[in-house]
């Protein structure tokens, strides 16, 4: 499967676990979702109605930054619960998109073959409508927005100053630290962890996933591919950067 909150809580379940604080961290887990991985940690207690379990803080179940206060989950979860399905859903919907156009090409062709290659593109249409619903339904309205973005066209405003540009240094900087030769493909996860990228993922504008916030802030020097739970990232560099290393 593709995750979801079922998916987030059976990982992080442990039988030694306490059944009340189980019962928080849950509960913790489906509000951070909701808020897109993270939010601040008075947030989060008012929401859930009580205080957070120093366990949790501390088995790194949530990430804790002492300095904002702001609390959230491992990027690995961020990452294959919601940033991994995002990715998957905008997707298929370029697909849905694709055959939508087919459709109505097909449906001006009146001959014998073209009735029934008609009727067959509209019901792959239906099933891929469905696999889009379905996958909205697991993200929720805070993390995609059916529709948002037609035939890749999707484009943000001039960038920030304050969150946003400070989001972009800190996402080049690991980039920088921790992309190689070797190893030229950088887990999303990986950025996602990083205390800096934390702190100002905030700046990523409303209703853009922080995948496609990088997709369309570093441009064509960026590359994603997924192993189908992760997102790996790959930026270009030129040879003044390489020297630089």
């Amino acid at each position: 499967g593709d995750g979801g909150e079922g998916g987030l809580i059976a990982v992080a379940e442990c039988a030694t676990e306490d059944p009340a604080i189980a019962m928080v961290r849950r509960r913790a887990q489906r509000l951070l979702i909701r808020h897109g991985g993270d939010c601040n940690i008075h947030q989060l207690q008012a929401e859930l109605g009580c205080m957070l379990p120093e366990e949790l803080l501390n088995n790194g179940r949530l990430v804790i930054d002492n300095f904002t206060g702001l609390v959230g989950l491992p990027g690995s979860l961020v990452s294959r619960v919601i940033e991994a399905p995002s990715y998957r859903a905008h997707a298929e919907e370029d697909t849905y998109w694709t055959l939508g156009q087919q459709v109505l090409k097909a449906g001006l062709n009146f001959a014998t073959d073209g009735e029934e290659r008609f009727r067959q593109l509209f019901d792959d249409l239906l099933a891929k409508r469905e696999e889009i619903r379905r996958l909205a339904q697991r993200l929720g309205a805070t993390n995609y927005v059916p529709g948002s973005r037609q035939f890749n066209d999707r484009s943000l405003p001039p960038m920030q100053d304050g969150d946003e540009t400070e989001l972009f240094h800190a996402t080049s900087i690991v980039l920088r630290s921790v992309q190689t030769d070797k190893q030229p493909w950088v887990p999303l996860s990986r950025i996602l962890d990083d205390i800096q990228v934390r702190r100002h993922r905030c700046g990523v504008p409303a209703g853009t996933a922080f995948w496609e916030w990088l997709a369309i802030r570093f441009g064509e020097d960026l590359h994603m591919v997924t192993d189908g739970r992760e997102l790996l990232v790959n930026r270009y560099t030129g040879p003044d950067e390489v020297a630089r290393r």
